[in-house]
């Protein structure tokens, strides 16, 4: 027999689940910062070191 959760436990999750989806959005917006930022710090440094080996 499959356990069933109280109705408040089940809408705590629910809520929990809402708040992870519209939080979702934001850590993707974070992650493709994070991704600019070290994609500019390698043209950078590659922009660096091809000037010095000039």
């Amino acid at each position: 027999m499959i356990p069933l959760l109280p109705l408040q436990e089940f809408m705590s999750l629910t809520s929990v689940q809402g708040k992870l989806c519209a939080f979702a959005p934001y850590f993707i917006y974070i992650d493709s910062l994070h991704a600019a930022w070290d994609f500019t710090k390698f043209h950078l440094s590659c922009s660096v070191l091809r000037f010095v080996l000039s």
